[in-house]
């Protein structure tokens, strides 16, 4: 019996077929849902799919990864030295709109120390696995993580100062 290659879930098709899910039913199911619900489901798939089989024990004791992103707005991608932009073995996000933000997460002084405390759904079982996920399936977690429905519309409010609503 051959060793399962995590690599070998390219796209949320690979992983529905390695778990015996029909992907138009999936999105049967979910059309009229907001994208980043669609998004997260996608998600949950392709983790238990890249997880062969694998489930969070929630015992504790465990230890397990998650996907973690950089965060950059515009100008802060522009600073960037240009062996950080090259960097191909960090997933991160540059938004357009030039805000920046995180998903959940409690920091004490700086986002250098954060803390989770939900997305059990989302752990992998490996570092290496967190990883691909989130370099191959990056434009999943964007739309997750920064629903559309959720932009923020600049709006100036006569004075010069841009509003945010």
């Amino acid at each position: 019996m051959s060793q399962f290659d995590f690599r070998s879930i390219r796209t949320f098709e690979d992983a529905c077929q390695k778990l015996g899910v029909d992907p138009a039913d999936f999105f049967r199911k979910y059309e009229n849902a907001p994208d980043h619900i669609a998004a997260l489901v996608q998600l949950e798939v392709i983790i238990r799919a890249l997880n062969d089989g694998w489930r969070h024990p929630l015992d504790g004791e465990t230890t397990v990864y998650f996907p973690w992103f950089w965060i950059y707005s515009k100008d802060e991608e522009r600073s960037l030295p240009k062996a950080r932009k090259d960097d191909s073995d960090i997933a991160r996000f540059m938004r357009p709109d030039g805000s920046c933000g995180l998903a959940y997460a409690g920091s004490i002084f700086a986002w250098s120390l954060s803390y989770a405390h939900i997305g059990s759904r989302l752990a992998c079982k490996s570092s290496e696995i967190a990883r691909y996920c989130a370099l191959q399936f990056i434009e999943l977690w964007e739309s997750w993580l920064f629903p559309q429905e959720w932009q923020i519309e600049e709006k100036n409010d006569g004075d010069g100062h841009p509003k945010y609503w």
